[in-house]
């Protein structure tokens, strides 16, 4: 009954909350994802990733919790998780848990999330630097791994690996006339090296 009361108080007090602030109304009841993100924007300190080994999560800055076990993902946690509250007893316990996406998170906090870059190098199928991004939460990887074009990040690099690739090694595929003139003629040196016997003609 207490549980019911408190219920009926919050929706009480939102749609009071709705109405001067004059927001319009839903028509159609949101779905899970819109809820749960809703609630997300300020839980994004109380996030978990399930340990692969344990029954509890990984948190924010390294913190270990369990999910409560009242709960009714106690028993089958899912890998990824929101807590209303932390419960610090004889462990760190996570009370009122709700199972969520990782791919939720990131559009949520662009304020808060870092990222992180690897292996940039030059893609002949894509025309341009591509590097893998790791984006992380309080040191979560809420993204472990995606392709993205390196560009904005490092113009020098990748204009670096542009002339060295692209147009040295010609692995750039374009309709420029004068790149593929600069392709001809380097066919024609090393065509001339090769019947003088020489490697001097062609300066690297």
């Amino acid at each position: 009954y207490l549980r019911l009361r408190e219920w009926q108080d919050i929706h009480r007090q939102l749609s009071q909350t709705v109405k001067l602030l004059r927001l319009p109304v839903n028509t159609v009841a949101a779905d899970h994802r819109t809820v749960h993100s809703a609630l997300l924007t300020g839980l994004l300190s109380h996030i978990g990733q399930k340990d692969s080994e344990k029954m509890e999560f990984t948190g924010a800055h390294s913190a270990r919790f369990a999910v409560f076990p009242a709960s009714q993902l106690f028993k089958k946690p899912p890998k990824w998780i929101m807590v209303a509250q932390l419960l610090e007893t004889s462990r760190l316990w996570g009370r009122i848990a709700a199972r969520i996406e990782p791919e939720w998170i990131e559009p949520l906090a662009p304020h808060l999330v870092k990222y992180h870059y690897s292996d940039p190098h030059w893609e002949k199928s894509q025309g341009a630097v591509m590097a893998n991004e790791k984006v992380t939460l309080f040191g979560l990887p809420i993204v472990a791994s995606r392709k993205i074009n390196y560009g904005a990040i490092d113009p020098p690099l990748c204009r670096e690996l542009f002339i060295r690739h692209g147009l040295v090694e010609g692995q750039w595929q374009t309709s420029h006339a004068f790149f593929h003139a600069n392709l001809q003629l380097l066919a024609e040196v090393e065509a001339m090296e090769h019947k003088s016997r020489r490697r001097d003609i062609l300066v690297d």
